[in-house]
Order: structure tokens, then C-alpha cells, then sequence
């Protein structure tokens, strides 16, 4: 493999790729953890104790002791994850777990030391008590990073699938769409050489975007590329084909994902326009609403074997920009269509509060 194609490889991976570790400063991941050893207390002290005041006992004690372990693990691990991910997927997994063990023996033995200094235990040292809370973390430590890791290698799966269904959408230039816009080109170079020349620039914008490795761009050149799309359109629809847009000015510079919406109006013009007879209006909107991005696009339909038609034509460009939402911006992106009798609406929606988990990557 050519070293310029490896780098490229490498690049969209680490771009769409989530990183090993999960953001442990994320509130809601920082619950759902406490959640989750709480529920481990309760069930430690119900194997443990035989009568209701042992299990009270049991239960306030492994509380203690696990919420401060997973406690300071978390703020360990939020502390240092960009540091662990610039070292390799198993050296990372390794000195992660080192460094959980090492809070936990200290965790231990500081409760340890607390109950010889309040009388709660004897001047020894209780090596009962660390042997066991040591062996259950090293079990609870071994499954959790096991599950950090098949994770991440579904989502690096998921990210060079999307690689590839990428490269295939970019490459998928129509090939009616390229010999209808050089004839049309052709028809307009005597008696219209500057509209000749206009859309010979829009149609290289178009083999530039399907040759380039980015996959994150502005809002700005999505639209631009995609009114260079419409522009060929138009020289061979005419009339047929009209386009209102609707765009927040201020969020022209907000990146989103290569390639999101030129196949979506490619699709709304092929499956949508070019069966009615007399056209119709395709709408463009990107508006903030809330404290989102929403880019979308509607087209006329005109019967339900139509809109059958639209929506199985539309499959790979959907799947496809669906999948890269989902790796770029996880459930807090979404992919949604409204189709009613008249209308076919594509919607995706991005978050505007949160950085994308590629920036947190390598």
C-alpha cells in the first residue's frame, strides 16, 4: 500500500474513531458509574451477610470503600486520558489497570489504618480484607477495560466500513449525470461561453470533493459544493428544477461531516424532481434550533409508487451519512426522515455543545 494511502487510512480512523477510554469527565458517564457500584455494594453485601443488621453493616462499609475507589479511578483516568491514548492500545490497557489497582491497595489500606485509629478494627494489619478487595478488583478492572477494548475495536470496525462506503460515495459519480452535463457544457460553448465556463468550474468542484481524504468540513463548502451540484442541474432541468434555501448565516463556519449534503439534493433531484413531469422545488434549510444543527432537505413527491422508489434509491447515501453521524457525534447526533404524501424530508441533526470524540483522539 502506497505510504500517501496509509496515511489517509490512518487519518479518517483516528478521525471517526472513538478513543479506548471513555470521557470519565462526562457527567453522565461519571453516573451511570457510581450507579453501577452502588448496585455492586448491594449485591456484595447481600452474598455476604446472613441476617439484616450484618447486611447494613456489610452495605455501608463496601459503599465507603468502592465509592472512594471508583471515585478517585475516575478522576484518575479523566486526568490522564489524553496522556494514555498517545501510547498504544495495549500499553494503555495495562498501565490503566496498574493505576486502578494501585488506588485500590491504597483506598484499602487507608480504611484500614482509619479503623485501627478509631478502635473500629485491631492494631494488625487486616490482610484478609485487602486480599479480597484486591482480587475483586483486579476481576471488576480485567472485564471493564476487556469491554473498553471490544468496544473500541466495533467502533474502529464501523469506522473503516464507513471508510469504504465513503471512497464508494464519493467515487459514485453518475454516469448519465457526467455525459449529460460535457454535452450540455458543449451546447453552451457557442452561444453561452461564460456559463460554458461557469459550469465547467462547478463540475470540477465536484471530482475535487469526490477526490479529497477530509472527512470533516465547514458548513460553507457542503453548501457550496452542493450549489455547484445544482448549478449543472439546472443548465439541463431548466425550469423544472427550482431550490429555495434557508441558511443561518452563523453557522456557515460549524464543521460537519464531508459529503452530507450534496447526495441528499442529488437524491432529492433524481428520485424526487426528475419523475414529476413538471418539476417541482427542492427546499434547503440549515437553521440552528435549540442548541443543535439542522440540515435539511425536502422534495415534492408525487404518488406512493414514487416515493417507494425514492426511498430505496436512497439507501447507500442514507446509511452511509447516518453511520458517520453515529461514529462522529454518538446518540447525541441523529439521522431523521419525514415522508408524508406530498413531501420527502431528510433531516440531520448535530449537536452544537459538544466536541466531536475524534478531537479527544490521538
Amino acid at each position: 500500500m502506497p505510504d500517501n494511502i496509509a496515511n489517509n487510512t490512518t487519518n479518517y480512523d483516528d478521525q471517526l474513531a472513538p478513543p479506548l477510554l471513555p470521557d470519565f469527565c462526562d457527567v453522565r458517564n461519571l453516573f451511570a458509574i457510581i450507579l453501577l457500584t452502588e448496585v455492586l455494594a448491594i449485591v456484595f453485601a447481600m452474598a455476604a451477610a446472613t441476617n439484616r443488621i450484618e447486611f447494613w453493616d456489610y452495605l455501608a462499609l463496601s459503599s465507603f470503600l468502592m465509592m472512594w475507589i471508583t471515585l478517585l479511578n475516575s478522576a484518575m483516568l479523566c486526568q490522564l486520558r489524553n496522556w494514555l491514548h498517545t501510547h498504544t492500545q495495549n500499553i494503555c490497557l495495562l498501565i490503566s489497570f496498574c493505576l486502578m489497582m494501585s488506588i485500590s491497595l491504597l483506598v484499602t489500606l487507608l480504611v484500614n489504618n482509619a479503623g485501627i485509629l478509631f478502635d473500629y478494627a485491631d492494631n494488625t494489619l487486616d490482610t484478609t480484607l485487602i486480599l479480597r478487595v484486591m482480587t475483586i478488583s483486579a476481576v471488576i478492572y480485567f472485564l471493564l477495560l476487556r469491554y473498553f477494548y471490544i468496544q473500541h475495536q466495533w467502533r474502529l470496525n464501523l469506522a473503516l466500513q464507513s471508510r469504504a462506503e465513503i471512497q464508494a460515495l464519493r467515487a459514485r459519480i453518475r454516469p448519465h449525470f457526467l455525459f449529460n452535463s460535457m454535452n450540455t457544457i458543449a451546447s453552451l460553448i457557442a452561444i453561452s461561453p461564460e456559463t460554458a465556463e461557469t459550469a465547467i468550474e462547478d463540475l470540477s468542484d465536484l471530482f475535487r470533493a469526490s477526490l479529497s481524504e477530509k472527512n470533516m468540513n465547514p458548513l460553507k463548502d457542503e453548501i457550496e459544493l452542493s450549489k455547484s451540484y445544482l448549478a449543472i442541474e439546472s443548465l439541463r432541468l431548466g425550469d423544472r428544477l427550482q431550490i429555495e434555501w434557508q441558511i443561518d448565516q452563523q453557522m456557515l463556519d460549524i464543521e460537519v461531516p464531508s459529503l452530507c449534503l450534496q447526495p441528499l439534493t442529488e437524491n432529492a433531484i433524481y428520485h424526487g424532481i426528475e419523475p414529476i413531469e413538471k418539476g417541482g422545488k427542492i427546499h434547503i434549510s440549515a437553521l440552528q434550533i435549540d442548541n443543535k444543527l439542522v440540515l435539511s432537505v425536502s422534495n415534492p413527491i408525487m404518488s406512493e409508487n414514487q416515493s417507494s422508489a425514492f426511498k430505496k434509491g436512497n439507501q447507500m447515501a442514507q446509511d452511509n451519512i447516518r453511520q458517520r453521524l453515529k461514529l462522529v457525534y454518538g446518540k447525541r447526533g441523529a439521522f431523521t426522515i419525514n415522508d408524508t404524501k406530498d413531501n420527502y424530508t431528510v433531516s440531520l441533526i448535530i449537536p452544537l455543545d459538544v466536541k466531536h470524540e475524534r478531537s479527544n483522539s490521538r
